[in-house]
């Protein structure tokens, strides 16, 4: 989905980059900085569906997949019922990379974030259209969803510090969800998790053993050669609301 189509404002959600050079593009401003939607670089690889360039990442011990491995693959399957009966369409790249372990093995995350699927959509606050969770921080500082329209296969990817699903009665906040604050954050999902793995790669290559591949390598090159971000970005994700519980204030070791 193009960002133009879409309801939502858009912003970027991740951690600092300073660690390999991008000080001006993305200064470090605690766990998570809203950095600009439209300062990203391109991404350096081709999308098909079948994620043929996490192809050749290593695979990890500790990724995004291992509580829901643990959990049991059961989440899916009902998901893909719900929404068949609600006559929503998830995107191919979704539903192979949720079924796929040895995909998901190889995306790793410096804020401890895991995959949080959800059994069933849930109606969107703004916009004509369903959201789908499948991703939070470990602390519960944002949570990522997949923007469905209704009545069309196409989809993006959002990020909010509310919870909304089936869970959204349970969340720690007095105050309801705000829809003002639902960023529109990737225009599918493959793109989305791209950007992510690329991002935490760049991150960990500073401190782990693990080489910068090519493909990080362009990103990182593409990056540098962009403009300073033009939106300041918030001490937290989404400031004041959900995400200033988020207890994780230090910078990474």
């Amino acid at each position: 989905m193009d960002l133009k189509q879409s309801p939502f404002q858009s912003a970027w959600f991740g951690t600092a980059l300073e660690n390999v050079g991008l000080v001006d593009q993305r200064p470090y401003v605690g766990t998570y900085g809203q950095y600009e939607y439209d300062a990203l670089p391109a991404l350096p690889v081709s999308q098909d569906d079948a994620f043929g360039w996490l192809a050749d990442a290593s695979k990890h011990e500790r990724h995004i997949g291992s509580e829901q491995a643990a959990q049991g693959a059961g989440v899916l399957p009902k998901l893909i019922d719900a929404c068949r009966s609600s006559a929503v369409t998830l995107p191919k790249s979704f539903v192979t990379f949720m079924g796929n372990l040895d995909l998901q093995a190889r995306v790793r995350s410096i804020t401890g974030g895991f995959l949080d699927l959800v059994e069933t959509p849930a109606p969107s606050p703004t916009g004509n259209g369903t959201l789908i969770r499948f991703l939070a921080d470990s602390q519960g500082c944002l949570f990522w969803y997949l923007y469905i329209p209704t009545g069309l296969s196409d989809h993006a990817v959002v990020c909010s510090g509310d919870i909304y699903g089936p869970e959204s009665d349970l969340r720690e906040s007095a105050e309801d969800p705000d829809p003002d604050a639902i960023f529109f954050t990737a225009e599918s999902f493959e793109a989305f998790l791209c950007r992510f793995w690329i991002e935490n790669e760049l991150w960990l290559s500073e401190y782990q053993p693990t080489p910068m591949n090519d493909i990080c390598r362009q990103y990182l090159e593409l990056y540098r050669n962009s403009p300073a971000s033009h939106l300041l970005p918030h001490r937290h994700a989404i400031s004041g609301r959900r995400a200033s519980t988020c207890p994780n204030e230090r910078r990474h070791p």
